[in-house]
């Protein structure tokens, strides 16, 4: 499969632009968006039958995974947050209703370490935050990796970006490391994604 080159320099051109555009989204369009999410969310074949979810709290413009985290305690569903593990890798961590967070190294709050944590693939679903996305199941991230190393190994059963749609982008340059994602969810509803093209 023939992959996409992008230097260092024009990946953080793009990044930083997506970031911007998603900065200058006003609160109100913030919480409309995360209220949509959080419909369209449940247009997963499975969704019903989903029971271990891990999700993040929202940073930096990120689309808030908030309504769907309420949406998940209403039905039941056991919901879990990432923390920073060793060699620059996530574990998932069991979120409790209530229960307490710890600021990590980045300001990032994170389950304590007392809390149980489930193993990726034992997730159902999980939710991931970016900076850009195609339909291919391409999704920039931060840059750190931390979701792609953990993922390198295992996969949950359904591997799903939440996004604003005016991240999407008509090509990302994808690495041969990258994960892809299956769905994406916007605003304005729930993305297959393809999978390559070329």
């Amino acid at each position: 499969m023939t992959r996409s080159t992008c230097s260092p320099s024009s990946k953080a051109s793009l990044r930083s632009a997506l970031r911007e555009r998603r900065r200058r989204l006003d609160p109100t369009g913030q919480r409309a968006a995360a209220k949509a999410a959080a419909q369209h969310i449940q247009q997963l074949p499975d969704w019903a039958a989903l029971q271990h979810i891990a999700l993040y709290l929202a940073t930096d413009g990120e689309l808030d995974p908030q309504p769907i985290a309420d949406l998940c305690r209403r039905s039941g569903k056991h919901l879990y947050l990432p923390r920073l593990a060793a060699g620059k890798q996530l574990q998932f961590a069991l979120w409790e209703a209530g229960g307490s967070l710890v600021n990590n190294r980045y300001g990032i709050a994170e389950p304590d370490a007392a809390a149980a944590r489930c193993p990726v693939s034992a997730l159902d679903l999980m939710l991931l935050p970016l900076v850009g996305w195609d339909r291919a199941g391409n999704r920039l991230g931060m840059g750190g990796g931390y979701y792609d190393r953990t993922l390198a190994a295992h996969r949950p059963r359904w591997l799903v970006g939440l996004a604003h749609s005016v991240q999407e982008v008509a090509r990302l340059p994808a690495e041969p490391w990258d994960i892809k994602l299956d769905c994406v969810v916007t605003e304005q509803g729930l993305v297959h994604c393809t999978g390559p093209s070329d």
